[in-house]
């Protein structure tokens, strides 16, 4: 088992969003490990539902992009998904499948990783998907390791509602003081703003007066993470984990 520092020891955190996908297909189990052994605190993934109940890992809502096939996840079982080939975009590369939540979390269960689980029902309103997610994790009593985030405020709420205990964000990309509202007055542990957001006056530090946790998103500029770590956020989500841990640890050597 892979020993990981955690987002309570060092921060930022650094999250891989979607794994270590510069290096294989997205949101597969290939780029899930790969980030793992990079060094990475963390992952980000999507989450959807198929036609017949199962829950998987993609985040496009069409499988166009990355399949190939111009057809909604949701109106497709299990067995349908499973015959795809989840790394259209790295072409020549061996054939990927999606991976369930199941798999995911029986491999990461066994890691000391932390995960963002990303419930991805604003396009398409996924019914009960909150209350199969927590049943999913407490399987595997991993309440402590899952972040549950989701651009539908809805969903947060009553995911809150459900595990007060379970670490819960609202993602936004803009409006970020109307954020900060909605998680002081839903009792929200984290905001998950776009990066454009760490530039807005004060806005960092009065989440940290109101002990709100910022994880960032999609930080993939070297002079934008610099600038995001100063301001102290709590996690950095990014697509280049080896790049934004080299920025990390050359910016601690320097504070020594």
């Amino acid at each position: 088992m892979r020993t990981c520092k955690t987002e309570e020891t060092i921060k930022p955190a650094i999250f891989a969003h979607r794994g270590a996908r510069l290096e294989f297909p997205e949101n597969t189990m290939s780029a899930f490990r790969a980030a793992c052994d990079l060094g990475a605190d963390g992952i980000e993934l999507d989450l959807q539902r198929t036609a017949d109940g199962v829950l998987v890992i993609c985040h496009d809502e069409n499988l166009e992009r990355l399949a190939g096939v111009n057809v909604d996840l949701k109106d497709l079982t299990w067995r349908q998904l499973s015959e795809l080939n989840a790394g259209h975009t790295f072409p020549g590369s061996p054939e990927v499948r999606f991976p369930s939540l199941e798999e995911f979390l029986s491999w990461f269960a066994w890691t000391s990783l932390t995960v963002n689980i990303e419930i991805k029902n604003s396009v398409y309103p996924y019914p009960l998907i909150e209350s199969e997610v927590l049943y999913a994790i407490d399987q595997y009593k991993l309440r402590d390791r899952v972040v549950i985030s989701s651009f539908n405020l809805d969903s947060v709420v009553e995911m809150k509602h459900l595990a007060p205990d379970l670490s819960c964000a609202f993602l936004f990309k803009r409006y970020p003081y109307r954020a900060l509202n909605a998680a002081r007055e839903y009792g929200f542990d984290a905001l998950h703003p776009h990066y454009v957001n760490t530039f807005v006056p004060r806005f960092v530090s009065r989440c940290r007066r109101h002990n709100i946790a910022v994880r960032l998103w999609t930080v993939n500029s070297p002079r934008v993470t610099r600038f995001a770590i100063r301001q102290g956020i709590d996690t950095l989500i990014t697509d280049n984990p080896a790049q934004a841990l080299q920025i990390r640890e050359e910016l601690m050597q320097r504070s020594l």
